[in-house]
Protein backbone atom coordinates (compact mmCIF):
# COMPACT_ATOMS: atom_id res chain seq x y z
CA UNK A 1 0.00 0.00 0.00
CA UNK A 2 2.81 2.42 0.87
CA UNK A 3 4.59 1.69 -2.41
CA UNK A 4 1.41 2.39 -4.41
CA UNK A 5 0.90 5.72 -2.63
CA UNK A 6 4.57 6.57 -3.17
CA UNK A 7 4.27 5.75 -6.89
CA UNK A 8 1.23 8.02 -7.26
CA UNK A 9 3.08 10.78 -5.41
CA UNK A 10 6.15 10.51 -7.63
CA UNK A 11 4.06 10.49 -10.84
CA UNK A 12 1.71 13.21 -9.60
CA UNK A 13 -2.08 13.21 -9.45
CA UNK A 14 -5.09 15.48 -9.12
CA UNK A 15 -8.08 15.39 -6.80
CA UNK A 16 -11.16 16.15 -8.89
CA UNK A 17 -14.85 16.69 -8.23
CA UNK A 18 -17.20 15.36 -10.92
CA UNK A 19 -20.77 16.69 -10.90
CA UNK A 20 -23.74 15.91 -13.12
CA UNK A 21 -26.64 13.53 -13.62
CA UNK A 22 -24.46 10.83 -15.25
CA UNK A 23 -21.51 10.54 -12.87
CA UNK A 24 -21.61 6.73 -13.13
CA UNK A 25 -21.36 7.01 -16.93
CA UNK A 26 -18.24 9.16 -16.56
CA UNK A 27 -16.64 6.55 -14.30
CA UNK A 28 -17.56 3.72 -16.71
CA UNK A 29 -16.08 5.55 -19.72
CA UNK A 30 -12.84 6.20 -17.81
CA UNK A 31 -12.66 2.55 -16.76
CA UNK A 32 -13.12 1.33 -20.37
CA UNK A 33 -10.35 3.67 -21.49
CA UNK A 34 -8.09 2.32 -18.70
CA UNK A 35 -7.92 5.67 -16.95
CA UNK A 36 -6.98 4.90 -13.35
CA UNK A 37 -9.32 6.27 -10.69
CA UNK A 38 -8.98 5.67 -6.94
CA UNK A 39 -10.35 6.85 -3.59
CA UNK A 40 -13.77 7.44 -5.16
CA UNK A 41 -16.24 8.95 -2.69
CA UNK A 42 -19.79 10.21 -3.27
CA UNK A 43 -20.46 13.70 -1.90
CA UNK A 44 -24.11 13.90 -3.03
CA UNK A 45 -26.43 12.14 -5.50
CA UNK A 46 -24.94 14.24 -8.31
CA UNK A 47 -21.39 14.82 -7.09
CA UNK A 48 -18.35 12.52 -6.63
CA UNK A 49 -14.77 13.23 -5.49
CA UNK A 50 -11.88 11.05 -6.70
CA UNK A 51 -8.17 10.94 -7.49
CA UNK A 52 -6.74 10.63 -10.99
CA UNK A 53 -3.26 10.64 -12.54
CA UNK A 54 -2.07 13.69 -14.50
CA UNK A 55 -2.11 11.77 -17.78
CA UNK A 56 -5.52 10.32 -16.96
CA UNK A 57 -6.93 13.78 -16.33
CA UNK A 58 -5.82 14.94 -19.78
CA UNK A 59 -7.55 11.94 -21.37
CA UNK A 60 -10.71 12.30 -19.28
CA UNK A 61 -11.95 15.47 -20.92
CA UNK A 62 -13.78 13.64 -23.71
CA UNK A 63 -15.35 11.33 -21.09
CA UNK A 64 -16.70 14.42 -19.32
CA UNK A 65 -18.18 15.72 -22.58
CA UNK A 66 -19.82 12.38 -23.44
CA UNK A 67 -21.32 11.98 -19.99
CA UNK A 68 -22.29 15.67 -19.81
CA UNK A 69 -20.52 16.04 -16.49
CA UNK A 70 -18.57 18.94 -15.13
CA UNK A 71 -15.04 18.23 -13.85
CA UNK A 72 -13.15 20.65 -11.66
CA UNK A 73 -9.79 20.26 -9.93
CA UNK A 74 -9.84 20.52 -6.14
CA UNK A 75 -6.10 19.96 -5.57
CA UNK A 76 -2.88 19.07 -7.37
CA UNK A 77 -0.62 16.64 -5.55
CA UNK A 78 2.74 14.98 -6.05
CA UNK A 79 6.37 15.60 -6.89
CA UNK A 80 5.87 17.05 -10.42
CA UNK A 81 3.80 19.92 -9.02
CA UNK A 82 6.34 20.61 -6.28
CA UNK A 83 9.15 20.73 -8.86
CA UNK A 84 7.09 23.00 -11.12
CA UNK A 85 6.29 25.28 -8.18
CA UNK A 86 9.93 25.66 -7.21
CA UNK A 87 11.57 25.38 -10.64
CA UNK A 88 12.72 29.01 -10.46
CA UNK A 89 14.26 28.41 -7.03
CA UNK A 90 17.11 26.20 -8.17
CA UNK A 91 18.95 26.40 -4.86
CA UNK A 92 15.92 25.05 -3.01
CA UNK A 93 15.48 22.20 -5.49
CA UNK A 94 19.20 21.37 -5.28
CA UNK A 95 18.91 21.33 -1.50
CA UNK A 96 15.97 18.94 -1.72
CA UNK A 97 17.96 16.63 -3.98
CA UNK A 98 20.98 16.71 -1.66
CA UNK A 99 18.71 16.05 1.32
CA UNK A 100 17.10 13.10 -0.46
CA UNK A 101 20.53 11.67 -1.32
CA UNK A 102 21.68 12.10 2.29
CA UNK A 103 18.57 10.36 3.59
CA UNK A 104 19.16 7.50 1.15
CA UNK A 105 22.79 7.17 2.22
CA UNK A 106 21.95 7.34 5.92
CA UNK A 107 19.22 4.71 5.59
CA UNK A 108 21.79 2.42 3.96
CA UNK A 109 24.01 2.43 7.06
CA UNK A 110 23.79 0.61 10.39
CA UNK A 111 23.57 3.25 13.11
CA UNK A 112 22.96 1.05 16.15
CA UNK A 113 23.54 -2.55 17.25
CA UNK A 114 21.15 -4.13 19.73
CA UNK A 115 22.09 -7.38 21.49
CA UNK A 116 19.51 -9.29 23.54
CA UNK A 117 19.46 -12.60 25.41
CA UNK A 118 23.09 -12.56 26.56
CA UNK A 119 23.50 -13.15 30.29
CA UNK A 120 26.84 -14.88 30.72
CA UNK A 121 28.39 -13.76 27.43
CA UNK A 122 29.25 -10.06 27.60
CA UNK A 123 28.13 -7.50 25.04
CA UNK A 124 31.76 -6.37 24.68
CA UNK A 125 32.83 -9.87 23.60
CA UNK A 126 30.08 -10.09 20.98
CA UNK A 127 30.77 -6.56 19.71
CA UNK A 128 34.46 -7.39 19.33
CA UNK A 129 33.57 -10.46 17.28
CA UNK A 130 31.22 -8.37 15.13
CA UNK A 131 33.97 -5.79 14.57
CA UNK A 132 36.30 -8.55 13.39
CA UNK A 133 33.63 -9.44 10.81
CA UNK A 134 33.56 -5.82 9.63
CA UNK A 135 30.29 -5.03 11.38
CA UNK A 136 30.16 -1.80 13.38
CA UNK A 137 28.28 1.47 13.59
CA UNK A 138 28.59 3.02 10.16
CA UNK A 139 28.85 -0.26 8.24
CA UNK A 140 26.64 -0.50 5.17
CA UNK A 141 23.63 -2.80 5.30
CA UNK A 142 24.62 -4.34 1.96
CA UNK A 143 27.87 -5.62 3.49
CA UNK A 144 26.04 -7.66 6.15
CA UNK A 145 24.82 -11.19 5.50
CA UNK A 146 22.59 -12.07 8.50
CA UNK A 147 22.93 -15.84 8.02
CA UNK A 148 26.71 -15.62 7.75
CA UNK A 149 26.89 -13.47 10.90
CA UNK A 150 24.68 -15.89 12.86
CA UNK A 151 26.74 -18.91 11.76
CA UNK A 152 30.00 -17.17 12.66
CA UNK A 153 28.78 -16.21 16.14
CA UNK A 154 27.61 -19.78 16.76
CA UNK A 155 31.05 -21.11 15.78
CA UNK A 156 32.88 -18.58 17.95
CA UNK A 157 30.77 -19.16 21.07
CA UNK A 158 30.15 -22.72 22.17
CA UNK A 159 27.84 -21.54 24.92
CA UNK A 160 25.22 -20.28 22.45
CA UNK A 161 22.29 -22.52 21.55
CA UNK A 162 20.80 -20.17 18.92
CA UNK A 163 21.58 -16.85 17.23
CA UNK A 164 19.21 -14.68 15.22
CA UNK A 165 20.37 -11.69 13.16
CA UNK A 166 17.93 -9.14 11.77
CA UNK A 167 18.34 -5.76 10.10
CA UNK A 168 15.45 -3.47 11.03
CA UNK A 169 15.72 -0.06 9.45
CA UNK A 170 19.15 1.22 10.48
CA UNK A 171 19.39 -1.08 13.50
CA UNK A 172 21.16 -4.44 13.58
CA UNK A 173 19.43 -6.73 16.09
CA UNK A 174 21.40 -9.70 17.44
CA UNK A 175 19.21 -12.09 19.46
CA UNK A 176 21.02 -14.91 21.24
CA UNK A 177 19.90 -17.82 23.38
CA UNK A 178 22.49 -19.21 25.72
CA UNK A 179 22.59 -22.97 26.10
CA UNK A 180 23.00 -24.94 29.27
CA UNK A 181 26.66 -25.36 30.03
CA UNK A 182 27.41 -29.02 29.26
CA UNK A 183 28.92 -31.15 32.00
CA UNK A 184 32.67 -31.65 31.88
CA UNK A 185 33.25 -34.54 29.50
CA UNK A 186 36.29 -36.78 29.71
CA UNK A 187 38.00 -37.22 26.30
CA UNK A 188 36.90 -40.40 24.51
CA UNK A 189 40.41 -41.85 24.49
CA UNK A 190 40.75 -41.53 28.28
CA UNK A 191 39.43 -44.22 30.69
CA UNK A 192 36.86 -43.01 33.21
CA UNK A 193 34.06 -43.99 35.57
CA UNK A 194 30.52 -42.67 35.72
CA UNK A 195 29.82 -41.39 39.24
CA UNK A 196 26.83 -39.86 41.04
CA UNK A 197 26.64 -36.09 40.73
CA UNK A 198 24.41 -35.99 43.85
CA UNK A 199 22.65 -38.26 46.36
CA UNK A 200 19.58 -40.14 45.20
CA UNK A 201 17.67 -43.40 44.78
CA UNK A 202 18.28 -45.14 41.45
CA UNK A 203 15.29 -45.54 39.12
CA UNK A 204 17.09 -46.99 36.12
CA UNK A 205 20.61 -47.59 34.78
CA UNK A 206 21.52 -47.61 31.11
CA UNK A 207 25.22 -48.26 30.53
CA UNK A 208 26.53 -47.60 27.01
CA UNK A 209 30.02 -48.70 27.97
CA UNK A 210 31.48 -50.04 31.22
CA UNK A 211 30.21 -52.18 34.09
CA UNK A 212 27.00 -51.31 35.98
CA UNK A 213 27.71 -51.07 39.72
CA UNK A 214 24.21 -50.12 40.93
CA UNK A 215 20.65 -51.22 40.20
CA UNK A 216 17.10 -49.93 40.53
CA UNK A 217 16.21 -49.08 44.13
CA UNK A 218 19.79 -48.57 45.33
CA UNK A 219 20.53 -45.51 47.44
CA UNK A 220 23.65 -43.76 46.19
CA UNK A 221 25.83 -40.98 47.56
CA UNK A 222 27.48 -38.14 45.68
CA UNK A 223 30.71 -39.35 44.05
CA UNK A 224 29.76 -43.06 44.23
CA UNK A 225 30.72 -45.11 41.15
CA UNK A 226 27.61 -45.97 39.14
CA UNK A 227 29.19 -47.37 35.97
CA UNK A 228 32.77 -48.54 36.31
CA UNK A 229 35.43 -48.14 33.68
CA UNK A 230 37.58 -50.80 35.41
CA UNK A 231 36.89 -54.14 33.76
CA UNK A 232 38.30 -57.03 35.79
CA UNK A 233 38.87 -60.14 33.69
CA UNK A 234 38.03 -63.60 35.00
CA UNK A 235 41.24 -64.77 33.37
CA UNK A 236 44.13 -63.67 35.65
CA UNK A 237 46.49 -63.65 32.69
CA UNK A 238 44.36 -61.11 30.84
CA UNK A 239 44.71 -58.56 33.65
CA UNK A 240 42.59 -55.47 34.20
CA UNK A 241 41.17 -53.48 31.30
CA UNK A 242 40.29 -49.78 31.59
CA UNK A 243 37.54 -48.34 29.40
CA UNK A 244 35.77 -45.04 28.83
CA UNK A 245 32.53 -45.61 30.78
CA UNK A 246 29.37 -43.93 29.48
CA UNK A 247 25.72 -44.13 30.39
CA UNK A 248 22.67 -42.59 31.99
CA UNK A 249 21.45 -43.15 35.55
CA UNK A 250 17.98 -41.83 36.30
CA UNK A 251 17.37 -41.25 40.01
CA UNK A 252 14.98 -39.72 42.52
CA UNK A 253 16.54 -36.68 44.17
CA UNK A 254 15.40 -34.20 46.81
CA UNK A 255 16.00 -30.48 47.32
CA UNK A 256 15.11 -28.38 50.36
CA UNK A 257 14.64 -24.64 50.71
CA UNK A 258 13.80 -22.75 53.90
CA UNK A 259 12.43 -19.19 53.87
CA UNK A 260 10.93 -16.76 56.39
CA UNK A 261 7.17 -16.29 56.42
CA UNK A 262 6.99 -12.48 56.29
CA UNK A 263 4.77 -10.52 58.66
CA UNK A 264 4.73 -7.50 56.38
CA UNK A 265 5.89 -6.31 52.99
CA UNK A 266 7.20 -2.99 51.72
CA UNK A 267 5.29 -1.31 48.89
CA UNK A 268 6.95 1.40 46.84
CA UNK A 269 4.52 4.06 45.66
CA UNK A 270 5.05 7.10 43.43
CA UNK A 271 4.55 10.39 45.24
CA UNK A 272 3.64 12.31 42.09
CA UNK A 273 6.88 14.32 42.09
CA UNK A 274 9.01 14.06 38.97
CA UNK A 275 12.44 15.30 37.88
CA UNK A 276 13.84 15.03 34.36
CA UNK A 277 17.40 14.79 33.12
CA UNK A 278 18.08 15.79 29.49
CA UNK A 279 20.89 14.76 27.15
CA UNK A 280 21.61 15.34 23.47
CA UNK A 281 23.42 12.72 21.45
CA UNK A 282 24.86 12.14 18.01
CA UNK A 283 26.07 8.60 17.29
CA UNK A 284 28.25 7.69 20.33
CA UNK A 285 28.70 11.28 21.50
CA UNK A 286 26.47 12.31 24.39
CA UNK A 287 26.17 15.74 26.01
CA UNK A 288 24.20 16.29 29.18
CA UNK A 289 22.09 19.45 29.17
CA UNK A 290 21.83 21.63 32.30
CA UNK A 291 19.04 20.20 34.42
CA UNK A 292 20.32 20.23 38.01
CA UNK A 293 20.82 17.25 40.31
CA UNK A 294 18.43 14.49 41.19
CA UNK A 295 16.61 15.63 44.37
CA UNK A 296 15.15 12.21 45.19
CA UNK A 297 16.71 9.56 47.46
CA UNK A 298 14.32 6.81 46.36
CA UNK A 299 13.10 6.78 42.77
CA UNK A 300 12.50 4.81 39.61
CA UNK A 301 13.22 6.04 36.13
CA UNK A 302 12.09 5.65 32.54
CA UNK A 303 14.22 6.59 29.54
CA UNK A 304 12.55 8.23 26.56
CA UNK A 305 14.48 8.52 23.29
CA UNK A 306 13.23 11.43 21.21
CA UNK A 307 15.25 10.68 18.08
CA UNK A 308 13.14 11.43 15.00
CA UNK A 309 12.04 8.42 12.96
CA UNK A 310 12.06 8.98 9.22
CA UNK A 311 10.17 6.60 6.95
CA UNK A 312 9.57 3.13 8.37
CA UNK A 313 12.30 2.05 10.79
CA UNK A 314 15.03 4.59 10.05
CA UNK A 315 15.94 6.30 13.29
CA UNK A 316 18.05 9.41 12.91
CA UNK A 317 21.30 9.11 14.94
CA UNK A 318 20.75 12.56 16.46
CA UNK A 319 18.26 13.02 19.23
CA UNK A 320 17.23 13.96 22.74
CA UNK A 321 17.20 11.52 25.66
CA UNK A 322 14.88 12.28 28.56
CA UNK A 323 15.45 10.35 31.80
CA UNK A 324 12.25 10.66 33.79
CA UNK A 325 12.82 10.20 37.54
CA UNK A 326 9.75 9.46 39.67
CA UNK A 327 10.03 9.89 43.44
CA UNK A 328 8.97 6.86 45.50
CA UNK A 329 7.93 6.42 49.09
CA UNK A 330 7.88 3.18 51.05
CA UNK A 331 4.80 2.01 52.90
CA UNK A 332 4.57 -1.03 55.16
CA UNK A 333 1.68 -3.40 54.63
CA UNK A 334 0.93 -6.02 57.28
CA UNK A 335 -0.03 -9.38 55.83
CA UNK A 336 -2.65 -11.85 56.98
CA UNK A 337 -1.54 -15.47 57.42
CA UNK A 338 -2.84 -16.68 54.07
CA UNK A 339 -1.17 -13.92 52.06
CA UNK A 340 2.09 -14.22 54.06
CA UNK A 341 2.31 -17.95 53.40
CA UNK A 342 1.48 -17.47 49.74
CA UNK A 343 4.29 -14.92 49.42
CA UNK A 344 6.70 -17.26 51.27
CA UNK A 345 5.71 -20.13 48.95
CA UNK A 346 6.45 -18.02 45.87
CA UNK A 347 9.83 -16.95 47.28
CA UNK A 348 10.71 -20.56 48.12
CA UNK A 349 9.75 -21.90 44.68
CA UNK A 350 11.77 -19.13 43.01
CA UNK A 351 14.80 -20.30 45.01
CA UNK A 352 14.08 -23.92 44.09
CA UNK A 353 14.06 -22.94 40.39
CA UNK A 354 17.49 -21.35 40.82
CA UNK A 355 19.11 -24.48 42.30
CA UNK A 356 17.42 -27.17 40.20
CA UNK A 357 19.43 -28.62 37.29
CA UNK A 358 17.91 -27.95 33.88
CA UNK A 359 16.99 -31.62 33.27
CA UNK A 360 15.41 -32.16 36.72
CA UNK A 361 11.65 -32.76 36.66
CA UNK A 362 9.63 -32.06 39.82
CA UNK A 363 7.35 -35.03 40.64
CA UNK A 364 6.30 -34.10 44.18
CA UNK A 365 6.34 -31.10 46.49
CA UNK A 366 5.92 -30.95 50.26
CA UNK A 367 5.50 -27.78 52.32
CA UNK A 368 5.82 -27.49 56.08
CA UNK A 369 5.27 -24.46 58.30
CA UNK A 370 7.22 -24.47 61.56
CA UNK A 371 8.15 -21.99 64.27
CA UNK A 372 11.62 -21.41 65.68
CA UNK A 373 12.50 -18.75 68.28
CA UNK A 374 9.10 -17.18 67.81
CA UNK A 375 9.63 -16.82 64.04
CA UNK A 376 7.57 -18.66 61.43
CA UNK A 377 9.35 -20.45 58.57
CA UNK A 378 8.33 -22.39 55.48
CA UNK A 379 10.27 -25.51 54.52
CA UNK A 380 9.76 -26.68 50.93
CA UNK A 381 10.96 -30.13 49.89
CA UNK A 382 10.73 -31.09 46.21
CA UNK A 383 11.24 -34.57 44.81
CA UNK A 384 12.67 -34.75 41.30
CA UNK A 385 13.76 -37.26 38.71
CA UNK A 386 17.01 -36.48 36.94
CA UNK A 387 20.07 -37.98 35.35
CA UNK A 388 22.77 -37.99 38.06
CA UNK A 389 25.48 -39.58 35.88
CA UNK A 390 28.75 -37.64 35.65
CA UNK A 391 32.02 -38.78 34.11
CA UNK A 392 35.17 -38.78 36.24
CA UNK A 393 38.71 -39.80 35.38
CA UNK A 394 39.76 -43.04 37.03
CA UNK A 395 41.67 -42.06 40.15
CA UNK A 396 40.29 -38.50 39.98
CA UNK A 397 38.18 -36.66 42.57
Amino acid sequence: MFLIRLWHYLKGYVIIIVSGLSVEKFINICTRRQILLWDIERLSPTEVIMKMSIRGFKNARSAARKSRCRVRIKAKKGLPYIIWRYKKRKGFVAGLIVFAVLIYLMTSIIWSVEITGNYNLSRETLMQQLNEMGIFRGATKRSINPKHVADKLMLNNRGLAWVGVEIKGTKLIISVREGIEPPRVVPMDQPCNVVAERDGIVISVRAKNGLEKVKEGDTVKKGQVLISGVMESKNPEAGTRYVHAMGEVLARTWYEVKVDVPEKKINRIRTGHEWNKYSMYFLDFKIRLPSGNNPFELYEKDIVDKAPVIMNHFKFPLGLIIEKHYELKEEEEFLDKEEARRLAEKTAMDKVSEILPADAEIVDRQMEIFTSDGKEYLLVTVECTENIAMQQEIGGN
